[in-house]
């Protein structure tokens, strides 16, 4: 699915700034503006690409000459100036190209907390007349209010790995690795329609407090937690979901932190609407582990979700952003029980203009799971 950039807000943000026009270059505003995947630009950083719109609607692209048909296929901009890699510098053919429309003296947005020092400096001394103003928060919070077909899209790709995690553990049994448990969701969300992995963390028993940890070949046991957070990428999107489950015959304080976890997401989700400062989402989270007596040392217990992992805002103290209707958020409130086993769900949520709407199949059940039973969706 296309997604288009809201243009009309680039332009307006660029009348309020005062500049003439902006270059997008990190590889999320690029993608977002560009409407082209370029998957390169993040992983051989040597190869720019860069799209410049001016307040008056004119767009240019520069990209690599190896990526130039991707971006006329997938993007919308009809005027693309590719350079050839290891013989022309993209900051140089940049240069051209802003002289080119007319802007070698205008006041330009740029994405200086991504562009790299040497390309910045070389920028500058070739464009002595330009003044130059840092962009990258003012698009990106752009980019944090989602259209319609973008909403859309996350929907789709959320439920899609939802189901695959359900699916994968209802068909899992104790005795199996981390890998091959892990392997399974995988399988299931490519068959769903993922393109690529984004974040795989599963672990059970000792390894779960390994908040960021790979899937080991460590044999599950009955009677573990088994934690897991995964996400997958379509296209220029991605998902991410978490959930806790036990391997089988849980404690009864087992089950008795899960259940309280996931009463504080519901009850931290029921605060979200629009008007609220992000950082209130926060505290409101915090005070419900404090109410039931759980330990809360979270920095952040949820981010704005879409072309980047983490968006603005962040849901974290000293986040004054306001939540607005288009706003997708990830909240994933975790916690450990007595003995440092790690729990730990994660749900995505559109803010609407009455307050909100869960993207995933469901929050997952008050009752712990347990690997290989079957789990409704929506349960």
């Amino acid at each position: 699915m296309k997604t288009t950039p809201n243009l009309t807000a680039l332009q307006t943000m660029m009348e309020q700034l005062k500049l003439d026009a902006i270059v997008c270059t990190s590889p999320e505003n690029f993608t977002y503006l560009a409407g082209a995947f370029v998957t390169t630009i993040k992983t051989i950083r040597p190869r720019q690409a860069h799209m410049i719109l001016t307040r008056d609607g004119r767009a240019r692209v520069v990209v690599c000459s190896i990526e130039e048909s991707l971006v006329r296929e997938e993007g919308w901009c009809a005027e693309v100036r590719s350079y050839t890699e290891f013989i022309e510098d993209p900051i140089d053919v940049l240069v051209e190209t802003l002289d080119s429309m007319k802007l070698q003296r205008g006041t330009l947005g740029l994405d200086l907390d991504y562009l790299p020092a040497l390309s910045f400096g070389r920028l500058r001394s070739a464009l002595p007349g330009a003044n130059f103003v840092d962009t990258t928060e003012q698009v990106a919070a752009i980019r944090a209010v989602k259209s319609d077909q973008e909403i859309a899209l996350l929907e789709k790709i959320a439920r899609q790995t939802h189901k695959a995690i359900v699916d994968g553990l209802a068909e899992s049994r104790v005795g199996e690795t981390d890998r091959t448990i892990a392997n399974r969701i995988i399988k299931r969300m490519f068959d769903e329609g993922a393109n690529g992995v984004q974040h795989l963390h599963l672990a059970s028993g000792k390894r779960t407090p390994l908040v960021h940890n790979h899937p080991s070949d460590d044999a599950t046991q009955t009677g573990e937690i088994l934690r897991l957070d995964i996400g997958g990428t379509y296209g220029q999107y991605a998902s991410d979901v978490a959930r806790t489950y036990s391997t089988g015959k849980p404690l009864q304080h087992h089950r008795d932190v899960y259940r309280t976890l996931i009463e504080i997401q519901r009850d931290t989700i029921a605060q979200m609407r629009p008007g609220v400062p992000a950082e209130q989402i926060y505290f409101a989270c915090k005070d419900a582990f404090e109410t039931r007596g759980l330990p809360c040392t979270l920095p952040h217990i949820g981010h704005s979700f879409g072309i980047e992992a983490h968006e603005r805002p962040m849901i974290r103290p000293g986040e004054k952003i306001l939540l607005k209707p288009g706003m997708v958020i990830n909240i994933e409130p975790m916690t450990r029980d007595a003995d440092g086993n790690f729990y730990h769900t994660e749900d995505l949520v559109v803010i609407t203009e009455d307050g909100n709407r869960l993207l995933t199949h469901g929050l997952a059940p008050l009752e712990i799971p347990v690997l290989g039973e079957p789990l409704a969706l929506g349960a």
